[in-house]
């Protein structure tokens, strides 16, 4: 058996504490609706942009 003198130190692993997890979650989820939302926004000025006028006659 080989021993070593190295001074390699190990990490601790740390764990999340439920609130940290349920806000992290939260959180996510509210980034992902405000990203749908910015793709739905973009779709309907990119509608407005190329079908304007066509849109507005129609109406």
């Amino acid at each position: 058996m080989v021993t070593t003198t190295a001074p390699v130190r190990l990490r601790r692993h740390h764990e999340l504490s439920p609130v940290a997890a349920a806000l992290l979650t939260i959180g996510g989820n509210i980034l992902i609706l405000a990203i749908i939302g910015l793709a739905v926004a973009g779709v309907g000025v990119a509608a407005v942009a190329v079908f304007g006028a066509e849109l507005l006659g129609s109406l």
